[in-house]
């Protein structure tokens, strides 16, 4: 039922019906925020996905930070003029140098050359010098004449496998059991 209110205004009200198209709606329906919410966790969920490295990349990133040390005791080895040596033994890795005796000693004050552990979890599988399997914590020698015995060193992290090898001029190669 229509109603005219005289003097009131020129307009029509609907008796017993609210008038909707006077009131201005205020906030957001649930739909909207549902929406809204479903955005924002998908994008929380893509970022944090970005921010954790898999298994994979946890191993990919300590290769390589190994292969560029061991480019770096190469150099180093030729710049010095002084032999350098690398042992790898489980979870951990140390460079060496001789001593004015000619004995074996740890690098030590020395930001570069220090002793290192693996990342977590991350082991030597099998460390071969010259096509030869060789134990743990045998020391590969860089030359000062730039020569050294080939060698692959072969990480392990759950069922990853990644190599780091070597030819006898020193050149550094990185491969993937993919």
């Amino acid at each position: 039922m229509l109603m005219w209110v005289p003097g009131v205004s020129n307009r029509v009200f609907s008796a017993g019906m609210p008038n909707l198209k006077s009131k201005r709606q205020a906030g957001f329906t649930l739909v909207e925020i549902l929406i809204v919410l479903v955005i924002i966790g998908i994008t929380v969920g893509l970022i944090s996905v970005n921010f954790m490295p898999d298994d994979k990349q946890k191993l990919m990133d300590e290769v390589r930070k190994l292969s560029l040390l061991i480019e770096q005791a190469h150099d180093e080895a030729i710049v010095s003029g002084r032999e350098i040596a690398l042992s790898l033994d489980g979870d951990k890795y140390q460079f060496w140098r001789k001593d004015e005796y000619g004995k074996w000693v740890q690098f030590t004050n020395d930001d570069l050359f220090r002793e290192r552990l693996l990342g977590s979890e991350i082991k030597l599988s099998e460390l071969s010098i010259n096509s030869a399997k060789v134990v743990a914590n045998e020391r590969l020698i860089f030359s000062p004449a730039g020569m050294s015995a080939p060698f692959s060193i072969n990480l392990e992290l759950k069922g990853h496998h990644m190599w780091i090898t070597s030819d006898s001029q020193g050149k550094i190669a990185l491969k993937s059991d993919e």
